[in-house]
């Protein structure tokens, strides 16, 4: 049996472009979601450790610490951690693998419908891959 996640599920999102980073955050906001948000890896970690994080978004090209460093830190320091990977890169089938293998409970394709990206937070909230 799946219960209903929380509301208040705390959600880091982690992308270097400001619009998708901005668009990722409203539609979550708007599910119920709280949202913070980091401009690339380095700042992901950081925010990571700033708080109790439900689930962790990431785009898999950033600059400073991408998307697999990102993810190695992150299971490294908590290894249940929940992670979904987007990408919107030519080569996004390899690149969304290796964060699978590296942890990722789900991968996504940019662009990502709002439905989607709703539906995948969820399904990870409750175990779900």
């Amino acid at each position: 049996m799946t219960t209903e996640p929380s509301s208040s599920a705390a959600i880091l999102v982690v992308d270097d472009d400001e619009v998708m980073r901005d668009l990722l955050r409203r539609v979550l906001e708007r599910s119920g979601f709280e949202v913070l948000t980091a401009t690339d890896g380095r700042e992901g970690v950081e925010r990571f450790r700033g708080r109790t994080v439900d689930v962790t978004i990431t785009d898999m090209m950033m600059p400073v610490m991408d998307g697999i460093e990102l993810i190695r830190a992150l299971v490294a320091e908590q290894p249940s951690i929940r992670i979904i990977a987007v990408s919107g890169v030519d080569d996004w089938d390899n690149y969304l693998k290796t964060a699978r293998s590296l942890g990722a409970k789900a991968v996504l394709r940019k662009p990502v419908s709002s439905a989607e990206l709703v539906s995948t937070v969820r399904r990870v909230l409750t175990g779900g891959s």
